[in-house]
């Protein structure tokens, strides 16, 4: 298999949290190969930097010069360079490049990563292709404070026409707001994308991983706006889900963005799995209920945030006149079900189980599930209020924890015994596609 590669020019982090080695990282989970030209080791935790050793300009030039040797490199990523001797280096070997600068200028701890800002501007901005700046980094560089959109706006346009960077992006997460906003310029419009803004401790990398997901793209020949979008979309699921390590700030992980699109890839190989032994179960004729059935499985619990997230199929699990089941496949992520809202209200709320399946009601099913050790819990349809359609699964769970009290630990079925226009029904949820599958079968056999 042959990779595009993309180089990084960064000092390494001993945390592992930023730096040369977390762009590796995420050049490979991108599918690029990469390959770094070190400027300083850190001494470096989740509490800060003890110290740094900075790399002599005449090795990291030899480094940059062997890559550039073997290498048909197609986008370099730039982040910590500490002086203007490694700036000289740097815009000697690889201007004429598709560079991404990260303007590292001061470290989480406020250690200072960049030294002659002045020359800085001079031999790194004017060479690069993008560069990525937080508000305050882009403060510095423009000289204008950052506080809003519109500030930001005047300095991107000021660093635009100043240093002739072709795309300039300010990051969002100095700046006021309930939303935190990322702009790109491209010398004629303006873009921005929003996201919710996250409360989280755990936010080092935040800037590293920005920036080498622009990189990686670019070596893979995408446009640099699919590009920012890209990069923002993985950093928002990296800061969603920081590691929770040491005893400082910690490290985001990007990692989990792929993790979540091959759990989704096993999701949908596990819902053929239910499928087929639903088509071949002979006695699951007996658990349709009136108005059909259908099965919600999802990625792992902790990764769930939306209807996205969740499996269903696309058409209803129908029983027809012989007997015979048959299931609406294929198996599509995001249909508004209510077998998906129910699994996404007991997820966000409990964060356990990923399958679930609604099924007929009948009073030897329900002894079915006590004789297999499941706990039963009935829920009064009478008492749901006049709400607007897809609310009925999430207060089923209210209900559950106002009238039971039950705050973990719920029982995996839920039945009701219906009301005027509504049919009883039972809801059965479990941990596992196996599980699933696993107790049906038992149920089955048991009627």
């Amino acid at each position: 298999m042959i990779k595009n590669v993309a180089l990084t020019v960064a000092g390494i982090d001993t945390g592992n949290g930023a730096g040369a080695e977390t762009d590796i990282k995420v050049f490979e989970m991108l599918g690029v190969h990469g390959v770094m030209a070190i400027t300083a080791i850190t001494a470096q935790n989740t509490k800060g930097i003890s110290d740094i050793e900075v790399v002599k300009p005449d090795f990291l030039r030899k480094q940059i010069k062997v890559v550039k040797s073997d290498f048909d490199i197609k986008s370099v990523k730039i982040g910590m360079i500490y002086n203007k001797d490694q700036f000289k280096v740097v815009n000697e070997e690889l201007s004429g490049y598709k560079i991404i600068t990260d303007p590292v200028i001061y470290a989480k701890d406020g250690t200072q990563l960049i030294n002659d800002v002045d020359e800085y501007k001079k031999l790194i901005l004017r060479i690069s292709t993008i560069i990525t700046p937080n508000a305050v980094e882009a403060s510095i560089l423009s000289g204008i404070k950052i506080d809003t959109i519109k500030d930001a706006e005047e300095a991107i346009k000021k660093l635009y026409e100043e240093y002739g960077v072709p795309f300039v992006i300010v990051k969002g997460g100095h700046m006021r707001g309930e939303y935190s906003f990322d702009i790109l310029f491209d010398g004629k419009e303006f873009y921005e994308i929003g996201y919710p803004r996250l409360d989280k401790k755990d936010t080092h990398g935040t800037g590293s991983v920005f920036a080498s997901v622009i990189a990686g793209k670019i070596a893979k020949g995408e446009e640099v706006i699919n590009a920012f979008r890209e990069a923002r979309k993985i950093l928002q699921n990296a800061i969603d889900y920081g590691l929770e390590i040491g005893h400082g700030i910690g490290p985001i992980d990007p990692v989990v963005y792929n993790e979540k699109k091959s759990q989704k890839y096993q999701v949908i190989e596990d819902m053929t799995k239910i499928g087929d032994f639903i088509e071949n179960e002979e006695k699951f004729w007996k658990l349709i209920p009136e108005v059909q059935s259908n099965v919600a499985h999802s990625i792992s619990p902790q990764y769930v945030e939306d209807l996205n997230d969740i499996a269903t199929f696309r058409g209803r699990i129908i029983r027809r006149w012989d007997r015979k089941v048959i299931v609406g496949y294929p198996a599509v992520f995001g249909n508004p079900t209510h077998t998906a809202r129910l699994l996404l209200a007991i997820i966000l709320n409990y964060r356990i189980g990923n399958t679930l399946i609604n099924i007929r009601y009948d009073e030897k099913i329900l002894s079915a599930f006590k004789s297999l050790g499941y706990e039963i819990i009935e829920i009064n349809r009478e008492l749901e209020p006049q709400h607007g359609e897809g609310k009925t699964m999430q207060w089923i769970i209210e209900y559950i924890k106002t009238q039971y009290g039950i705050k973990n630990n719920l029982p995996n079925v839920i039945f009701d015994k219906g009301m005027k226009g509504k049919e009883a029904m039972i809801r059965f949820w479990t941990n596992s596609a196996d599980e699933m599958i696993e107790s049906l079968r038992l149920v089955c056999k048991s009627l």
